[in-house]
């Protein structure tokens, strides 16, 4: 699997040089000397470091926590990925369709914006359409209307607009960076879970 390493905090001591980021691998592996792509941005560096606690490692897999050092000072922020050059990397999109279970007792309002959290991003997001909506009587997706409302407990094929990009993967590919979660933003709940397609 292609690596996939979002960055949950950058790390910065204001008396030192030390510049590290920290998260989990959640696909592949990264290793000591890798030249890895830091997205949105599209900046390149080589991977110096791998620390996981007091440990110093050469390589590390999917599912370990680590702090990554990089040779080059280049911005990073939390919510940015880091994949390896020459692998398959995730689609850098601010559209895109994805099945929605909706989790609200409140119907999903096309009118609102929603805060969509996919790995350690948080971006705005749209309801731009629900294009079908799952028959859990025949198991079939059927043409969303228009105007149409999505409730609780209904599973729903949608199109989204974020504000900002997402890193996104199908989550065929990958599960943890083909899935998010919808907040309600006045009440802070979560509203849906989804998949992208």
């Amino acid at each position: 699997a292609s690596a996939r390493f979002p960055v949950q905090w950058v790390c910065r001591p204001s008396q030192s040089d030390f510049r590290g980021y920290a998260g989990r691998i959640e696909a592949g592996s990264l290793a000591v000397g890798d030249e890895v792509v830091v997205l949105p941005a599209g900046r390149s560096s080589r991977v110096t470091r791998i620390g996981m606690g007091e440990l110093t490692l050469d390589r590390a897999q999917a599912g370990q926590s680590v702090m990554i050092s990089l040779a080059d000072e280049i911005d990073v922020s939390r919510g940015d990925l880091f994949a390896v050059a020459g692998q398959a990397l995730p689609v850098v999109r601010n559209a895109f369709s994805a099945v929605i279970c909706w989790l609200s007792a409140q119907p999903l309002s096309a009118a609102r914006s929603y805060v969509l959290r996919h790995t350690t991003r948080e971006v705005k997001a749209k309801v731009t359409s629900v294009e079908a909506r799952l028959d859990i009587h025949t198991l079939a997706f059927e043409a969303g209307n228009p105007g149409e409302s999505i409730a609780l407990n209904d599973i729903a094929r949608i199109a989204l607009k974020t504000q900002q990009p997402v890193l996104a993967d199908r989550y065929g590919a990958n599960r943890a960076t083909g899935s998010f979660v919808l907040i309600d933003e006045a009440t802070n709940d979560t509203v849906a879970a989804g998949l992208i397609v």
